[in-house]
């Protein structure tokens, strides 16, 4: 339901409610009857393919670490630095045309040259904001060239709120590409705005390229992207008719089964706002299918609307801890009539289920503000703690945060779970939360991969347009500058969203990714 919401093609689902039990609701999921027991259910001979949503394989390998990113302008070199980059201005020009791509580059393709005649004037020639640890040291490198050695061309880092550790580069020159070098400490501040400009004087022009931050001394590796391409169908193999939907969250349920959950299901000549279904498809590599969706007479809905202000729910990530599986989920208030990809929440919040998922209920003691970082959500756990990685409401939300509970923790108690500042975990109080990574993202994933011993963040970005990813040490980064991953196919056609694992083979990364 929440696609056709945003796509302007909202249905009333208040009259639905009515009828519809609450998210309370028993969910028959009996492992006997037909299709067997456990893992070995009976799925469907005749198959029916899912469309818009597909199956995804995503390939990486080991790259130089760096928290920025676009760091050498190579993704969008055909366009305007300010459309689809993560890069932007601000100062006293804003104007993006002073700023254009040059094809003298230090490395690839282009550079980025800053034009700016205006005597006495700065331009910021290109300024990016990355999340930053309390108290560390970083090392902030770039290459340049400029009109004439000595002018005033200046390149570094601005504490947002704290001091701007730059300097003048005088020793550029129109002849060879040399090297700037900042070393830093971030003190009190979690936010660096890394950026490069000059002063105006006719006849000025400054060129910047292959921009690079990390930790001082960090010997870590990254992650690139080889590939993403299509592994095969999604296919409905279960004994039960439905047509479309709009979306799925993935995530490893009791019995090594995969649980679902299924947004906006066609059944019987109604859209069904959200139903729980099961997989014992462990291998995505060709393709995978729904074996049971989990149904009493027909299908009962797991998550639906309470009416008045709550026009839909809309899950965003699930988990299994010690038996228990937790759906994370929002209340939609409304979408902006003027912009579909922006709306607002009323809450987040969690269901449970402790009998493998017959019955949900709504924790009441578990719920976010609706304005708050953590509406939308993924979950991440290792052997100690369970990890929420959240954005705000919308397509629009510029930072991500994250928050942790031990894993025999109170997960169904908003209050104790904590939240990073920057430098530590402070407890019950989500206000306190810095970023950790800053660039539009929602609809997030996160795994790990052991093979390069790296967390793997994917989401929608409505910045760059399609998925991207970025990768970590640990849940609190530092994280790699944002890297794509599936560009939209087309600006008015196909676009990627709500990027959900499956498994994890490798290098290799299956998912399960909508498309609106």
């Amino acid at each position: 339901m929440f696609n056709r919401i945003i796509l302007g093609k909202m249905k009333n689902y208040i009259t639905l409610a009515a009828t519809l039990c609450v998210a309370y609701l028993a969910v028959s999921c009996d492992k006997n009857g037909p299709e067997g027991n456990g893992n070995d259910l009976e799925l469907n001979p005749d198959p029916v393919q899912i469309d818009g949503i597909r199956v995804m394989k995503a390939t990486f390998s080991e790259a130089d670490f760096n928290m920025l990113s676009e760091p050498g302008f190579e993704d969008f070199s055909d366009q305007t630095i300010d459309y689809r980059s993560l890069w932007y201005f601000e100062g006293v020009n804003k104007d993006p045309v002073r700023t254009t791509a040059s094809a003298d580059a230090h490395e690839g393709k282009v550079s980025v040259q800053l034009d700016n005649p205006d005597d006495g004037v700065w331009t910021d020639g290109c300024l990016q904001s990355v999340a930053l640890k309390k108290g560390k040291d970083y090392t902030m490198t770039c290459y340049g060239k400029a009109a004439w050695a000595g002018m005033n061309a200046y390149a570094g880092v601005r504490l947002e709120g704290g001091d701007i550790m730059d300097g003048q580069v005088s020793d550029w020159n129109p002849d060879e590409w040399l090297q700037y070098t900042r070393e830093f400490n971030s003190g009190d501040y979690v936010q660096g705005n890394v950026f490069f400009g000059g002063w105006g004087f006719p006849g000025v022009w400054v060129r910047a390229d292959d921009f690079r931050l990390i930790p001082t001394g960090t010997a870590q590796t990254s992650l690139k992207s080889d590939s993403c391409t299509e592994s095969g169908t999604l296919t409905n193999a279960s004994f039960t008719d439905i047509g479309t939907m709009s979306g799925i969250v993935a995530w490893p349920g009791p019995d090594g089964m995969i649980s679902l959950a299924l947004t906006d299901v066609e059944y019987d000549g109604t859209v069904w706002p959200n139903v729980y279904a099961v997989s014992n498809d462990t291998d995505p590599s060709d393709g995978f299918h729904i074996a049971r969706i989990c149904s009493g007479d027909g299908i009962v809905p797991i998550l639906a609307p309470s009416g008045s202000d709550e026009i839909a729910c809309v899950p965003t990530a699930g988990v299994t801890v010690n038996g228990v599986q937790y759906i994370h989920y929002y209340s939609l208030r409304e979408t902006d009539p003027e912009d579909d990809q922006v709306w607002t929440a009323n809450f987040s919040g969690l269901l449970s289920s402790a009998d493998g998922g017959q019955t949900w209920t709504r924790e009441a003691r578990a719920r976010w503000s609706g304005a708050g970082p953590f509406v939308q959500t993924a979950f991440w756990q290792d052997s100690r703690y369970l990890y929420m990685f959240g954005s705000g409401a919308g397509r629009k939300t510029p930072q991500i945060y994250v928050a942790r509970i031990a894993l025999d923790g109170e997960i169904n108690n908003a209050s104790a779970w904590t939240y990073w500042d920057g430098s530590e975990w402070v407890t019950g109080d989500p206000e306190a939360a810095a970023a950790v990574t800053y660039g539009t993202a929602s609809e997030m994933t996160v795994t790990y991969s052991s093979t390069r011993q790296r967390l793997v963040m994917m989401y929608r970005s409505d910045t760059t347009g399609g998925l991207v990813f970025r990768d970590a040490g640990a849940p609190e980064g530092d994280w790699s500058g944002e890297k794509i991953l599936l560009s939209d196919e087309n600006e008015n056609t196909t676009h990627y969203f709500k990027p959900s694992v499956l498994s994890v083979s490798g290098d290799d990364v299956y998912m399960l990714v909508s498309e609106f």
